[in-house]
């Protein structure tokens, strides 16, 4: 069947859920995040050049696939761990594609009480306080100075 040609607005495009989800997400993280301190090295920021969503989220946003760009096992193991921890996601895993790109893809699969795109929210925040606590409790032992220096001879 053609298009209709009498319509002057423009086609849609293929992306247009996706798109207004990546709008309302950085809305959403703007709006969070537009009282704080600029200079807080705790804040947490992802670009959406970053990540993306893969074409084929359900329409109630309770399953989507995010790409993210320039990412491996590193961080695709331990966001899928920390995801997986949440009770409102009945799934999330991750995948490497091809080893040639560097491209990480994470399903997730919430229950019908929280989106995707909240679980992974939630996932990087607790993964950034997971990362600082360690961070810090590592320091303050090391600020201690009670640790052992050995010559390992081979």
């Amino acid at each position: 069947m053609a298009p209709n040609m009498d319509n002057d607005s423009p086609p849609s495009s293929p992306n247009r859920q996706e798109d207004e989800v990546m709008e309302e997400v950085e809305e959403d993280y703007d709006e969070e995040n537009a009282e704080e301190d600029e200079n807080d090295e705790n804040e947490v920021v992802v670009s959406a050049d970053k990540i993306e969503i893969i074409a084929g989220a359900n329409s109630d946003q309770t399953a989507m696939t995010f790409c993210f760009k320039e990412e491996d096992h590193t961080l695709g193991n331990s966001l899928r761990h920390v995801i997986n921890k949440n009770p409102e996601v009945d799934f999330c895993g991750y995948s490497i594609p091809h080893p040639s790109e560097a491209k990480m893809n994470v399903r997730i699969q919430t229950s019908d009480n929280t989106t995707a795109i909240d679980a992974l929210s939630k996932g990087l925040t607790d993964l950034h306080d997971m990362c600082a606590f360690i961070r810090q409790a590592y320091e303050e032992e090391l600020a201690k100075k009670e640790y052992v220096v050995w010559d390992e001879k081979i």
